[in-house]
């Protein structure tokens, strides 16, 4: 089975939105694997930010405008919407 760039994106999108809710907490139980030097307490605001950016990093990388917002964080996730935006605001 070939999976292509914009399923991968999908895929990557669809578990940052499962882990959004849980990163801080993630950050602080795997401390011993990070270089944070005080228990972190970031914003969810600013968390689901850089998710956000990341995931659209990844397709920026790969040649597709994946065109990811915040809100698809805590949306009902809708991975056709997401592909239909990837498409109409890809530059040509």
């Amino acid at each position: 089975m070939t999976i292509t760039k914009l399923d991968l994106l999908t895929r990557i999108a669809a578990r940052a939105r499962e882990y959004s809710p849980d990163a801080v907490d993630s950050v602080n139980r795997n401390a011993h694997m990070n270089e944070t030097k005080a228990e972190c307490t970031t914003p969810q605001a600013d968390v689901d930010a850089i998710l956000v950016g990341f995931v659209n990093y990844c397709g920026q990388a790969e040649g597709v405008d994946y065109a990811m917002y915040t809100k698809d964080l805590r949306d009902e996730f809708d991975q056709a919407m997401l592909i239909e935006r990837s498409q109409t605001s890809s530059p040509e």
